[in-house]
């Protein structure tokens, strides 16, 4: 069998990546399931995010999301043979380039290093990969983005004579992640088809105008009249005129959509 060749993406100018402290009072993202256009882009200089791209080697770069490490952990109470799923991992690594002058405010990379030099700081992220949006183009309501709140670990300097200076931080997972979030208020909208009698079919949702469907939950207060399953996929069981309502719901930030549901 032929190995697997993988191969890293090249570096291009439509991968936006935030930095900022973590939520306290009114710093960082408040809720990393919801971010804000305003806490990213650090409007009126509230939430201390950064943009890190300029200041990031793309060439070291390993943060993200990663298979779990965890194959199975059962509590005290779970029988022999419990098996669950892994818990989250997220975090990784990132280079970031040394400033030429310290403590300059008006230097991003000085900004980034000041953010980052110290082990243990609490930091929210935030990654942009949507389309072609280039990174330079601030955070905007309705892009997807990718958040997570971390912890700063050690450092070590990977150059060698002829590269550019930079140090790599690691970054451990603190608490939360949110993958391909959209950004803004999670107002879901839903896109209902006629439900007729013996019909199957699916339920789309949209949260600030993108397709969220695959990321809601869907409940049925009467499965005699729709069953309804994971990505708004349903079969209508019951006769004409009897009715049901179908909840969406985001499980993240828990925002909620009634579907009526009348059989035709």
């Amino acid at each position: 069998m032929a190995a697997l060749d993988y191969e890293k993406t090249p570096a291009n100018k439509n991968t936006g990546f935030w930095l900022g402290p973590t939520a306290t009072g009114a710093l960082g993202i408040t809720d990393i399931a919801e971010p804000t256009a305003d806490e990213i882009n650090n409007t009126g200089g509230t939430s201390g995010m950064q943009s890190a791209a300029a200041s990031t080697s793309w060439n070291d770069f390993a943060f993200g999301m990663q298979a779990s490490e965890t194959l199975n952990e059962p509590s005290m109470a779970d029988a022999s043979t419990a098996e669950e799923f892994g818990r989250y991992n997220f975090g990784g690594s990132v280079s970031f380039y040394l400033p030429a002058v310290w403590d300059d405010n008006s230097n991003q990379h000085s900004v980034i290093y000041d953010l980052t030099d110290i082990p243990g700081t609490g930091l929210d992220a935030a990654m942009r990969i949507d389309g072609e949006t280039l990174n330079t183009v601030p955070a905007a309501a309705g892009d997807l983005m990718s958040t997570f709140r971390v912890e700063t670990d050690g450092e070590t300097n990977p150059f060698t004579a002829g590269e550019s200076k930079r140090r790599t931080v690691s970054m451990l997972q603190k608490s939360a992640f949110a993958h391909l979030t959209v950004v803004g208020p999670h107002t879901i909208t839903a896109i209902s088809p006629t439900f007729t009698a013996g019909s199957k079919g699916r339920i789309r949702a949209t949260v600030g105008d993108r397709d969220y469907t695959n990321a809601l939950d869907f409940t049925t207060s009467d499965a005699a009249v729709i069953q309804v399953y994971p990505g708004g996929f349903f079969t209508v069981t019951g006769l004409a005129a009897t009715t049901a309502t179908v909840t969406i719901t985001d499980p993240d930030t828990l925002d909620t959509m009634a579907v009526a549901v009348t059989v035709s």
